[in-house]
Formats: C-alpha cells, structure tokens, sequence
C-alpha cells in the first residue's frame, strides 16, 4: 500500500475521540439500561467522566507487581494443599499400621502355634520365642501408630 492511501485511513482514526459516550436510560419494563446507544425517543441521560477504577486494583503497584504476588499467592496454595494432602496421607497411613497391629496381636493371642510365610515359599511354625517377640514389636507398633 501506498503512503498516500493509508494516510486518509490514519486521520480518519485520530480524528475518532477515545472514548465514547455513555448512556443511561429505563427501558420499557422498568429496567435501567447502560449503553452507548440508546434507543430513540428514550429519555436516555448522558453519562459524564470515565468510569471508576476497579477496586480490586492496588493503587500504585504495576502490572508486573500484581503478577508476582499473585504467582506467589498461587504457589503458597499449592504448598499448602500439598501439605494438607501430605498430612492425610500420613494420617491414613498410621490408621492402617495401628489397625494391622493390632490384629497382629489379637491372632497371636488366638493360641497354638501359628505358621509363618517364609520368604521361599514354605511355611515354618513359631515356637513361643519367635511368638513373643512379633508380640514386642506388634505393641511398640500399637504404642507409635494408635492415638
């Protein structure tokens, strides 16, 4: 495109105001209506000045300001769900380890020899050392895991 057609296009433009007007106005039903064209033969007012400046905008910071904290705001929170998060998951965790110890206990209680599931495969019975000692170590776990 030449300079000489664009030219009429680019004062066309700056001679167009910034804003344009607003208009406040009742409709029909009763309902106020805002625009910048009301309809004709409405008692429309016209509104004066550029609207507020939104409230939620701090005054004085910029743009960047406000991206940065909401970056951090938004990294707190994910820290924090994290935790919570990994705060139920050891919560649970601790209910499952008091729950097996003590069933560990109960069956140990139940009598007779009991069998045990050797890592080969096989199968071994306790005698009354080996007994006592899951015993020990069942209450130790009883006394970490259970409230």
């Amino acid at each position: 495109m030449r300079l000489l057609d664009v030219f009429p296009l680019l004062l066309l433009l700056a001679a167009t105001p910034a804003g344009a007007a607003m208009f406040k106005w009742t409709d029909t039903n009763g309902n106020v209506q805002y625009g910048q064209f009301p309809p004709a033969g409405s008692n429309a007012e016209r509104l004066k000045g550029a609207p507020p400046a939104p409230a939620s905008a701090p005054a004085g910071k910029s743009l960047q300001q406000r991206v940065e904290e909401m970056e951090k705001h938004q990294d707190s929170e994910k820290q924090s769900k994290a935790e919570a998060a990994q705060k139920q998951q050891e919560a649970a965790n601790r209910k499952t380890n008091c729950e097996n110890a003590r069933k560990n206990i109960e069956q140990l209680n139940y009598g007779g020899n009991r069998l045990v599931h050797m890592p080969d495969g096989s199968y071994q019975r306790m005698d009354e050392k080996q007994k006592q000692e899951q015993m020990e170590k069942n209450r130790k776990a009883v006394k970490e895991f259970c409230d």
